[in-house]
């Protein structure tokens, strides 16, 4: 009984140590768990306080009657300290006046560039440029760029000015990278985040814990208007680059191969490949002997599985680089190289054409198979009604067969193309610009 009692006396003491170090070691890992927590939240800070002074909220307005009207809020990136901003395409052009001011209130006057234009644009990337100007004539706070490359589950922060609240910082983490074929852009490569970003964060800067530029918030993926979830970015890549030849040529300058394409279910049903479906005559692709019909495997390499894939690879390169293309044709592999040159245009039509582009949104030309859509905007009266690939057969009922025939008809009807029909995938299909039918 005795030696029992020791055993148990022992048992209790025992116990009692062990709880006693389990205290201790459940302080310790809360005193370090709050400590990460805090260490974190200084990276979080740091970079909001790093990256917003290169912040402005800009308000868009028009005109009307004599009195400005305000159609929306957005907000900018400053990239250079020479008064360089970045913002959205679908920003700009909603209005004609736009009211700039820094993170500290500041309102900035917004100049006009060399040609009196108001701002600069790619509207195949989404990206516009303006340019302001401090009262004082200070030099302005340009974002730095982050040079490493972001992945899936990194921290970042978007600032702007959701719904017109100034400097407004939100959190959270890329979800993927290289999105395309969503439908914002013609050129898309996007980063993917939860961050909640809202109307009026556009154009606002998407930064790395280290308060660096890593993207261009530009649109969420929402089925009210707001945020659930799903926000998108340009990559700090494409900016610099789009960024860079409009403050350097006014434009972006790219080269062009010449043909299209469309993507074409093979096997199961579940993979597609990228068949040249129309060469455009006198371009490097008909020079070069591209057929109608034959299968884009690579280019410099790279796997080509989507029309996205084809368009990011030769869109990434600078006019005057070379491209390896490797193509498909009666079950053999060819390769052809060019060299990118940026496509010219002849001094007749091009008032008209250029009217064609900036109402319809859309680029014809010349091909072995008549008048082809070479290019369809999303900003444009002929979004969603017209397809890149279009064979144009006839324009307000008159039959069209070149380029020289849609630049007589443009000229007769001041620049107004009522309907038309245009020859997709075989069929004849009668276009207007609020409905279609097949013929």
């Amino acid at each position: 009984m005795e030696e029992l009692f020791h055993v148990n006396k022992s048992y209790f003491l025992w116990s009692d140590c062990v709880k006693k170090i389990c205290a201790i070691i459940i302080v310790i890992f809360c005193l370090s768990s709050a400590y990460a927590q805090d260490a974190v939240s200084e990276k979080f800070v740091s970079a909001a306080q790093k990256a917003s002074p290169s912040v402005v909220s800009i308000q868009v307005f028009v005109v009307e009657k004599g009195h400005y009207r305000k159609v929306g809020y957005a907000s900018g990136t400053i990239i250079s300290s020479k008064g360089y901003v970045i913002t959205n395409y679908h920003v700009v052009s909603k209005g004609t006046v736009y009211q700039i001011n820094l993170a500290d209130g500041t309102e900035c006057e917004v100049e006009s560039f060399s040609d009196g234009s108001t701002y600069r644009v790619d509207e195949k990337t989404d990206i516009a440029l303006l340019k302001v100007r401090h009262p004082s004539g200070s030099p302005l706070q340009a974002i730095e760029v982050e040079d490493e490359k972001v992945y899936p589950g990194q921290w970042v922060l978007a600032i702007g000015n959701p719904f017109g609240l100034q400097q407004s910082v939100t959190g959270g983490i890329v979800s993927s990278v290289g999105r395309s074929d969503i439908g914002f852009a013609d050129i898309e490569d996007y980063i993917q985040t939860d961050v909640p970003i809202n109307p009026g964060n556009s154009g606002g800067p998407l930064v790395s814990l280290n308060g660096k530029l890593v993207g261009i918030n530009t649109a969420i993926r929402t089925q009210t208007g707001g945020y659930q979830g799903i926000s998108f970015a340009i990559p700090a890549s494409i900016v610099k680059q789009v960024a860079g030849e409009l403050i350097q040529y006014g434009r972006v300058r790219r080269g062009w191969l010449g043909f299209l394409v469309q993507e074409k279910f093979i096997k199961d049903g579940t993979q597609t490949q990228v068949e040249v479906i129309s060469v455009v005559d006198g371009s490097p692709a008909s020079r070069a002997g591209i057929e109608v019909g034959d299968i884009v495997r690579r280019v410099d390499g790279v796997h080509v599985k989507k029309i996205s894939d084809l368009v990011k690879s030769i869109h990434s390169k600078q006019v005057g680089s070379s491209i390896e293309l490797v193509i498909a044709r009666d079950g053999q592999l060819q390769t052809f190289n060019f060299v990118l040159q940026e496509k010219t245009k002849g001094k007749e039509g091009n008032y008209w054409l250029n009217i064609l582009q900036s109402r319809y949104g859309i680029t014809m030309d010349d091909s072995r198979n008549g008048v082809v859509i070479v290019e369809v905007l999303q900003f444009g009266l002929a979004y969603n009604v017209l397809k890149k690939g279009d064979i144009i057969q006839s324009i307000n009922g008159v039959h069209v067969t070149s380029m020289r025939d849609v630049i007589a008809l443009l000229k007769k009807n001041n620049g107004v193309m009522e309907n038309c029909i245009v020859l997709r995938a075989g069929k004849a299909i009668r276009c207007y610009f609020d409905s279609q039918e097949v013929e």
